[in-house]
């Protein structure tokens, strides 16, 4: 009975400490991640020793893979469709490329190194690339909350981030079932590779589909434990059909996000001409609604908390070699992201900082290698050692730039700055449209 007392005190204060971490982050802008992997280090092997990895090895892959699920079903809730076709050129391409230059360093940085590490085959490598890809959605889109940014460049990074996110996860569980296929193989790889997100996005979205006219005809309530008992069985299920299971919550969560949207794009399709001014005055429905989005965002929190601790107590400091690696490709990244210039030329000064100094690395980097230790890929440990060690890095950096940014551009002047250009052109525009019209009326 003490060691369960014992385990659950501990758990009451680490989920306190998680609180005021957030608490200190929304007061100085120091990221509460940063205090929760410290936290982990401190009662981990190398300091206190209170916790040690063997320890929590047997939960550790159930408590791995439900994080990821609801990683990527609560990051749908980020990802608005209208947004995402409002600020797709831009934010897709911003996305891409970064994704692209951040995979390609860091593949290039870690073959440099195998002349000394001898450990590491192309594949190895670019898993690496992929799990280091993107940048945090649960670094950008807290610090973005806190800092006074414009509408425009606050759905441009919260988009890159969410994406990436999802970019990071994909590539990288692609590459893992590349490993347990046997290789880059021939046709039979990319045909079960396909028919396995495919098979992911088929029951999410159907599973979706499902729910929705569940909670709407048959209970007419919402049931949030229900939602994630529902989620998981979508798991459950898209994992016995051979699919991937974190695949479909991501369609699932989707799906439900945007259902608003979805089912009024559906009865445009099926509504006569003539009834369709009357469509565009419906709010439509939603499946979802703001306290449910809350409570989601709490249970992301949750796990985020106890996610990053264990983190901390995974961080190997004796591991010179891992320390070494994660440091230079840490300071990589934090250049290769000026790279992103290139694409914000048209942006105020303080904007164009902000995009480059938001570039940390967090929980689906750690999650997927966590996964792939699972999975049994060569050198996985290894791997995971690095990932920590960049997540932590990248965290310290970026942080720092971010602070530079603040005191050396007043961001909400920049963005009065940039909201009176627009306004003007917006006008200039209407004015012209005017002339237009007066000359063409002249010339009838």
């Amino acid at each position: 009975m003490e060691v369960v007392t014992l385990i659950l005190f501990a758990a009451s204060l680490i989920l306190f400490f998680g609180f005021f971490a957030e608490w200190i982050f929304k007061k100085f802008n120091v990221p509460d991640i940063l205090f929760l992997i410290a936290l982990g280090f401190i009662i981990g092997p190398h300091v206190l020793n209170y916790v040690n990895p063997s320890q929590i090895v047997k939960i550790a892959p159930v408590f791995t893979t439900f994080t990821l699920i609801f990683l990527l079903f609560d990051g749908a809730f980020n990802i608005r469709l209208s947004a995402l076709i409002k600020e797709f050129s831009q934010s897709f391409v911003l996305t891409i490329f970064n994704f692209i230059i951040s995979t390609a360093i860091i593949t290039t940085i870690v073959l440099l190194l195998n002349v000394w590490l001898q450990m590491f085959s192309f594949l190895t490598a670019l898993l690496l690339g992929f799990l280091l890809g993107g940048v945090s959605s649960s670094f950008a889109i807290p610090i973005l909350k806190q800092m006074k940014v414009s509408e425009r460049i606050y759905s441009l990074l919260t988009l890159e981030s969410a994406l990436t996110d999802v970019f990071c996860i994909v590539f990288s569980l692609t590459a893992i079932e590349v490993f347990r296929l046997g290789g880059f193989g021939v046709r039979e790889v990319l045909t079960q590779i396909a028919s396995l997100f495919a098979v992911a996005g088929l029951i999410g979205s159907v599973g979706a589909v499902i729910w929705i006219i569940l909670i709407l005809k048959v209970f007419k309530e919402h049931n949030y434990i229900m939602t994630v008992a529902y989620l998981l069985l979508v798991y459950v299920i898209t994992q016995f059909l051979n699919g991937n299971g974190a695949i479909a919550a991501l369609f699932f969560g989707l799906i439900l996000n945007n259902s608003k949207q979805l089912i009024l794009v559906i009865k445009g399709i099926t509504t006569k001409k003539k009834d369709r001014k009357k469509l565009e005055s419906e709010t439509g429905l939603s499946v979802t609604t703001p306290s449910e989005e809350y409570f989601y965002h709490q249970i992301s929190f949750f796990l985020k908390t106890f996610f990053f601790v264990y983190v901390g107590i995974l961080i190997d400091i004796s591991d010179w070699r891992a320390l070494f690696v994660g440091g230079i490709i840490s300071v990589v990244l934090m250049f290769s992201r000026q790279a992103s210039m290139v694409l914000t030329k048209g942006m105020m000064p303080g904007n164009r900082s902000l995009v480059n100094s938001i570039f940390a690395r967090g929980l689906a980097a750690a999650a997927v290698a966590q996964l792939a230790i699972q999975a049994g890929i060569p050198h996985a440990d290894f791997i995971a050692k690095v990932a920590y060690v960049v997540i932590t890095g990248t965290i310290i950096l970026s942080s720092i730039k971010v602070f530079i940014t603040k005191v050396r551009f007043p961001l909400h002047e920049g963005i009065v700055e940039e909201e009176n250009k627009n306004k003007k052109s917006s006008k200039k525009h209407k004015t012209n449209k005017r002339k237009v019209k007066k000359v063409i009326k002249k010339k009838k």
